[in-house]
């Protein structure tokens, strides 16, 4: 064959029968008054598999409706806004979806786009799942298309978000626990990412918690880590930071908005000599596969990807099932504390 995708017509032109006996064939449609020779089955099979025949899913499903489509689109918005280190997580993401709709003949198509226009594909799709974020061209062909779809860590009408509140109360407690008193707090590294949920939520409960246990925030709480997106940036603010909270007003641990704020707060107290966590204690909000790939190894609030994944696609086949009756509803998922080797009891003075 030409370079030309091959199609029902030329299986059905080599095997000396019709496109619809191919169709039946290969779509194991026998049966109901139609049937065929097993030396006429084997012909198209074979044929079929000498020409690299694959079915074309997408116009199945325009003709057929019978096969779903599931598009998860924003993740090239998730990568932006948090770092490309949390590829795993997305990974893990879409991997538990796409296991989730395993059963429910759904497949799964993943697209990272730039631009501003839409970023839905042009072929036909069943409902779609939201990575984070989609620009606004996106969201309004969603709802005007009337497409059932889900958000993770994000917003919408139909979300699955991590319970930020209940993650940084974990992560105060553990310190205090510790007996640490001169606890920091370090904000995000980007002015965009005041318009997620997540950087108040974390900021908001530190302050509250550190008032519950009677204990004053550290300076700094309140500011962005660094206000330029870029690593020399970034880790020239963690350094800075580490000056500010730590060796001038005598914090004692740290509470980082992500792993790699947190990844850079640790590189800048080796460099200025502060040992983790020996003089100083760090925990980070991240996914677990981040914090894996650090040394010491970081004690961290785990996000739960994989099972915010798992719970978006279930709630997306309920939407799917019955879409009138599911128009707003939010699942929080529990964060974890994960202990691993950058906390410690606090030093003594």
């Amino acid at each position: 064959m030409s370079g030309k995708a091959v199609n029902l017509g030329n299986v059905a032109k080599v095997a000396g029968v019709s496109k619809s006996t191919v169709s039946r064939v290969l779509n194991n449609k026998l049966g109901n008054g139609f049937s065929v020779t097993d030396e006429v089955q084997e012909r198209i099979l074979n044929v079929a598999k000498k020409l690299r025949y694959r079915p074309n899913l997408i116009a199945q499903s325009l003709s057929k409706q019978k096969r779903k489509m599931i598009h998860i689109l924003g993740g090239s918005h998730a990568l932006h806004d948090l770092g490309d280190i949390y590829q795993t997580a997305v990974n893990k993401i879409v991997s538990s979806i796409d296991s989730a709709l395993e059963d429910y003949n759904v497949t799964v198509d993943m697209s990272l786009h730039h631009s501003d226009e839409s970023e839905l594909p042009p072929w036909h799709i069943s409902a779609a799942i939201i990575l984070a974020r989609c620009n606004p061209a996106t969201a309004e062909e969603l709802e005007q298309a009337r497409i059932p779809h889900v958000s993770i860590n994000g917003p919408g009408n139909l979300r699955v978000v991590p319970d930020d509140v209940n993650g940084t109360r974990l992560a105060v407690r553990h310190l205090v626990e510790l007996g640490h008193k001169r606890i920091a707090y370090a904000g995000p590294q980007a002015a965009f990412l005041r318009g997620h949920s997540s950087v108040n939520d974390r900021h908001e409960t530190y302050l509250s918690e550190m008032s519950k246990y009677g204990l004053s925030p550290m300076p700094g709480h309140n500011k962005l880590l660094s206000t330029v997106k870029t690593y020399d940036n970034l880790h020239n603010s963690a350094i800075k930071f580490i000056k500010e909270s730590v060796i001038q007003n005598k914090a004692t641990a740290i509470i980082s908005y992500g792993h790699m704020e947190g990844l850079n707060l640790m590189q800048a107290a080796h460099i200025l000599g502060v040992s983790i966590p020996e003089q100083l204690s760090l925990i980070c909000f991240c996914d677990q596969h981040a914090c894996d790939v650090m040394s010491p190894s970081l004690t961290f609030i785990d996000l739960m990807s994989a099972e915010m994944g798992q719970a978006a696609a279930e709630l997306l086949i309920k939407q799917m099932k019955t879409p009138d009756q599911n128009k707003h509803e939010t699942i929080k998922l529990p964060e974890r504390l994960i202990v691993r080797k950058t906390t410690s009891v606090a030093p003594r003075n």
